[in-house]
């Protein structure tokens, strides 16, 4: 008996320290700034908002790994694990805003955990909110019960989190049943489907089911299982956020297999919106993928001082890769460090060689544009 007490107290002890760390917050200061364009005030508070939401997690984050010592090589690679790290907001407020000629300074005070983000849902609102409220598509290939079922579960799961989500029986009565079940092999055609039906973010699903008999002693009895697959991809830039399977098996009658679909479609959602929430998180505090179409260019080198111009006076472009130009029609990909709206709202009306930029089209990581005449 004092034996296993012993344990108990032993496992009690080890436990601390891992719930610590699960549950890890910080309280943190830290000032936004951002520039008012064309007199817009309140959108350049609402940036320098993003700005201070920003470096309160990197400064969050950056002392949690200061309290070790990283080597690789011989060389520290806390800038590596810096932009790998996963933080983000519980909450926070505003301690003082002001306005200094063209720049707008907030300071925000935070509480920021590095821990699990799926069990505390004003965060993961508030990260919701921050990523302007993107709409969820959640299809399955096949048109059985079973997916009816799966697809039941996994909507109220996502919709108990607070995320906005798109009928997906609108998109399942404009497709055949051999489309709907090419998606998951063809990414860019499901951005395409996302894009049709208005989804930031389409999730794609397949379940099976099978019911395998077992005996317990005399008694005949069923394991009913199902196994629920998944696949989530950005519907502007057609990557894949993430992947996930989940498998349940429950004894029962031959053929229930309704109680382990739902509960793995339960489990699946709550895996995927982890992932999900993560990758929202990390576009929020470290770069974001933007794809940036423009057109009516005169020659190729005009869009070379395009590049030249972002690079040199479009706040928080780290990167420019060119993917096509054809006929006048450029597409890129820009990381930026902020969101597609922040750029659009730097680029409308600027002059490129007394030629305007305009806005035609924006979506959470795709941007078009197009040169005045």
């Amino acid at each position: 008996m004092k034996g296993y007490i012993f344990i108990l107290a032993l496992c009690f002890f080890f436990a601390i320290p891992a719930f610590n760390l699960a549950h890890a917050q910080k309280i943190v200061q830290a000032q936004g700034t951002a520039s008012i364009h064309k007199g817009f005030v309140d959108i350049a508070r609402d940036r320098a908002i993003s700005d201070a939401q920003r470096l309160v997690v990197e400064q969050a984050v950056g002392v949690m790994i200061s309290n070790e010592t990283l080597v690789e090589n011989y060389q520290v690679i806390s800038d590596k694990i810096l932009s790998q790290s996963k933080g983000y907001i519980q909450s926070y407020e505003v301690i003082s805003d002001e306005r200094e000629g063209d720049i707008y300074k907030v300071t925000i005070q935070a509480i920021v955990s590095t821990g699990q983000i799926k069990n505390d849902l004003e965060a993961i609102r508030l990260i919701i909110a921050r990523k302007s409220k993107p709409r969820l598509m959640i299809l399955f290939g096949g048109k059985d019960q079973k997916d009816f079922m799966a697809e039941a579960s996994m909507v109220k799961y996502f919709l108990s989190k607070g995320f906005k989500l798109v009928d997906s029986e609108t998109v399942r009565k404009n497709l055949e049943h051999e489309s709907l079940k090419s998606l998951a092999r063809d990414p860019q055609a499901a951005a395409q489907v996302g894009q049709r039906f208005g989804a930031e973010v389409i999730v794609l699903c397949s379940v099976e089911t099978s019911s395998n008999p077992f005996k317990i002693g005399d008694v005949e009895m069923y394991s009913n299982r199902a196994t629920i697959s998944a696949k989530v991809i950005n519907v502007d830039t057609s990557n894949i956020i993430t992947t996930g399977s989940e498998t349940k098996r429950l004894p029962g009658i031959q053929g229930l297999v309704q109680p382990s679909t739902e509960q793995a479609a339960e489990l699946l959602a709550s895996t995927l919106m982890d992932d999900i929430l993560n990758q929202w998180s990390s576009d929020l505090t470290n770069v974001v993928e933007v794809k940036l179409f423009a057109s009516k260019f005169h020659s190729y080198d005009e869009l070379n001082s395009f590049k030249t111009f972002l690079t040199n006076e479009i706040r928080g472009i780290k990167d420019i890769r060119l993917r096509s130009y054809a006929h006048g029609r450029v597409e890129l990909e820009i990381d930026l460090q902020g969101d597609t709206q922040s750029l659009a709202n730097d680029l409308s009306g600027q002059n490129l060689g007394g030629r305007s930029i305009k806005i035609s089209e924006i979506t959470q990581n795709r941007l078009e544009i197009e040169l005045s005449p």
